[in-house]
């Protein structure tokens, strides 16, 4: 009885270790990437040099008709032509007529720069907007989606030319009902030409940033983001779940006219959502660190593809402790959740007769 009174206590132990050792992997593949400062190469995203930006236009509240709106505005043109581009404004009256059933309408000015490809195919486009909501700084939302273009940029333009052009738009009045995603796709020249969009957003101040949204016929856009992303974060189940929640982001505009695309966010820090909370002293660096590695890493890789063909049937997929993305086709589901369902019985079974 001793002996195996003894060989149960090992195992038992050796199950705890287990499960702890799991969860401490867990937790930390599921933690962004650690910041990179501002001495950093100039081939390297550095959210030590995008923080600095984050800190130039996030001072107020900046939401669309302010006076620090138009602040925010030309500090990007700015920022822009500093690159070497020659950004463009799009000034247009915008209409959502979706946004729950009350009509959106608003002036809107949406800031452009195109990065020009030696093949192109079709273009990659980074979005972010540049409005805040009217309580809010904006240092998250959307304040770290529109550095990380700002750096993605300068970081770009220091390395080697793409095949395809690269489009930057900085969207307006997203938090007045998605405005300036409509005006550029039912507006703007530029928007036949895109072929994948990245999309960043933020629902909170911390935590990594995960790819939470696809678009439909995602397989080949899984596919080559398990190929380029580093430390992915992201499962299939997010999404399905997103879709359930009344909340929307400029993707969804973008989807909805046959864009194929992906997008960011990262969700921890709530309570900073649409706050005065949402300032840069509450903001993780490692957050926005993570949303420039995808952004740089992203737009490399599928800037040298040709995007003209980009949808394949649905995969469904996950991260392995953020190392690595595992997908595979929606058609295999069934038949897996059918073995999982005959294990469990099997060990049920196994169970009760020991």
């Amino acid at each position: 009885a001793v002996p195996t009174l003894r060989r149960d206590v090992i195992v038992s132990v050796a199950i705890v270790i287990f499960l702890g050792l799991f969860v401490w992997l867990s937790l930390r593949g599921s933690s962004p990437p650690a910041a990179i400062g501002q001495d950093a190469a100039p081939s390297l995203f550095s959210s030590g040099r995008a923080l600095v930006q984050l800190r130039s236009i996030t001072q107020r509240p900046h939401p669309v008709g302010s006076l620090e709106h138009d602040v925010v505005r030309d500090y990007i043109l700015r920022e822009i032509s500093a690159q070497g581009l020659t950004p463009s404004v799009q000034r247009t009256t915008a209409v959502n007529r979706r946004w729950g059933g009350v009509l959106r309408t608003g002036t809107v000015q949406n800031l452009l720069a195109r990065l020009e490809g030696t093949e192109p195919s079709k273009a990659v486009l980074l979005a972010a907007h540049y409005d805040s909501w009217p309580q809010a700084f904006g240092a998250s939302d959307d304040g770290a989606g529109v550095v990380t273009l700002l750096e993605t940029l300068r970081t770009l333009k220091a390395g080697s030319s793409l095949k395809n052009d690269v489009i930057f738009l900085f969207t307006d009045a997203e938090e007045s009902g998605l405005l300036g995603a409509y005006a550029f796709m039912e507006e703007h020249p530029w928007a036949a030409d895109v072929g994948l969009v990245l999309n960043f957003e933020a629902r909170g101040s911390r935590g990594p940033s995960i790819m939470f949204e696809t678009s439909e016929q995602n397989g080949w856009l899984i596919r080559e983001f398990a190929k380029a992303a580093p430390h992915p974060v992201s499962h299939s189940l997010a999404y399905e779940l997103y879709k359930l929640l009344p909340n929307d982001t400029d993707l969804t505009v973008f989807r909805n006219r046959g864009l194929a695309g992906l997008n960011f966010a990262y969700i921890d820090g709530l309570q900073s959502y649409h706050t005065q909370l949402d300032s840069v002293s509450e903001l993780d660096e490692r957050s926005l660190q993570h949303h420039g590695s995808y952004a740089l890493a992203l737009t490399r890789h599928f800037g040298n593809l040709d995007l003209r063909e980009v949808q394949a049937p649905d995969n469904v997929y996950f991260d392995l402790l953020g190392t690595k993305l595992i997908y595979y086709p929606v058609s295999w589901a069934r038949w897996l959740s059918a073995m999982v369902a005959i294990l469990l019985i099997g060990l049920v079974v196994f169970g009760l007769r020991r």
